[in-house]
C-alpha cells in the first residue's frame, strides 16, 4: 500500500512539473522595417528563442543580432559592423511580465490581446518597453504576435550624417512565436 501511495504521489508531482514548464519557441521570428527618404530597409531573423511561463505570466526573448538577414549583403555587413556592432553586442533580449495576468485564463482556446511590460536590451542599452501582444490559444500551442517601434537613438546607435537620409530614426519591429511545451 505504501509503495502504491508513493508511486501515485511521484506521478502527480511529475505531472505538475510538466504543467509548470514554460512554453518554448526556438524558431521565433522578428523583422524590422525602416522607411527613409532615400531607401527602405528590411531584415528578418528566424532564430529567436522565446519562452513564456503561464504560471507566472512572464516572457523572455533572446536573439542573435547576426541572425538578421537582408536582401542586400552590403547592408547586412554595415548593420552588423557599423551600427549594431554585433561582435561587441551579439544579442538583443527582452524580459517582461503580462499586465493583469491574474485576470487571464490561458487554458481556454481563442484569441485575445494583453499588454506586456518589461526591459528590452539592444546594443548594450536597456530600456522599458510596453507593447500589445496578440495571443491565439489552441489545445497544443500558443501563438503570439507583437509590433512596436524602436527609436534608434534610444539605443546609442550612431548613424553617420552621410547616410542619415537612408536610415529612419524610428524602425518598426514585428515578432511572432509559436509556443509549445519543449
Amino acid at each position: 500500500m505504501n509503495k502504491l501511495f508513493f508511486t501515485l504521489i511521484t506521478m502527480l508531482f511529475q505531472a505538475q512539473l510538466l504543467i509548470a514548464q514554460p512554453l518554448i519557441d526556438r524558431a521565433g521570428k522578428a523583422s524590422f522595417y525602416s522607411e527613409a527618404p532615400l531607401e527602405d530597409i528590411e531584415a528578418v531573423n528566424e532564430t529567436l528563442l522565446g519562452a513564456i511561463d503561464l504560471d507566472k505570466g512572464t516572457l523572455a526573448v533572446s536573439m542573435s543580432i547576426k541572425g538578421f538577414h537582408f536582401d542586400n549583403s552590403l547592408m547586412e555587413e554595415h548593420f552588423n559592423e557599423n551600427y549594431l556592432e554585433s561582435d561587441k553586442y551579439p544579442k538583443a533580449q527582452f524580459s517582461g511580465k503580462i499586465k493583469d495576468f491574474s485576470n487571464l485564463d490561458f487554458s481556454k482556446s481563442g484569441s485575445f490581446e494583453v499588454v506586456v511590460e518589461g526591459l528590452i536590451e539592444i546594443h548594450g542599452v536597456k530600456k522599458t518597453l510596453e507593447t500589445i501582444v496578440r495571443f491565439e490559444r489552441s489545445a497544443d500551442r500558443l501563438l503570439a504576435n507583437t509590433q512596436f517601434d524602436i527609436a534608434v537613438d534610444d539605443f546609442d546607435v550612431d548613424i553617420p550624417k552621410l547616410v542619415i537620409k537612408n536610415i529612419a530614426e524610428v524602425v518598426e519591429v514585428k515578432a511572432s512565436f509559436n509556443f509549445k511545451k519543449d
